[in-house]
């Protein structure tokens, strides 16, 4: 619970190879603690925008939200706490997630992320 969903903005999108049609219903998560520092702002430190299912499975995207809020200077320090401290406890007793279980759990993501913002209505 420490990401929102949020409107990827058009400046991250033209640098991307994607279409513009399909930048109306694409969505990104966003650091909820930043948020709260910069609210309305359009782009900021903390937000990530993967475009397929593929890139929100990648280890490095996991990887890089962990970080992220690891070393988020708007992150409240108990969070900070409770993250280091799931992570020694699943090394100390060594859990291992479920096979396909964190794919599933990203499948389940990715169809939110994807239905957060419907596409507009247009008249053809």
């Amino acid at each position: 619970h420490q990401f929102l969903p949020c409107r990827t903005p058009k400046s991250a999108l033209s640098r991307r190879r994607t279409k513009p049609d399909e930048w109306d219903t694409l969505s990104g998560l966003y650091c909820k603690h930043c948020a709260k520092a910069h609210p309305g702002e359009r782009y900021q430190k903390g937000m990530y925008f993967p475009l397929e299912l593929e890139s929100l499975c990648d280890a490095s995207f996991s990887g890089n939200l962990h970080c992220h809020i690891m070393t988020c200077q708007y992150a409240p320090l108990a969070t900070k706490e409770a993250l280091d401290e799931l992570q020694r406890l699943a090394a100390e007793h060594g859990v291992i997630t479920k096979r396909n279980a964190k794919k599933k759990f990203l499948q389940k993501l990715w169809k939110r992320m994807a239905n957060y913002y419907p596409a507009p209505w247009r008249e053809e």
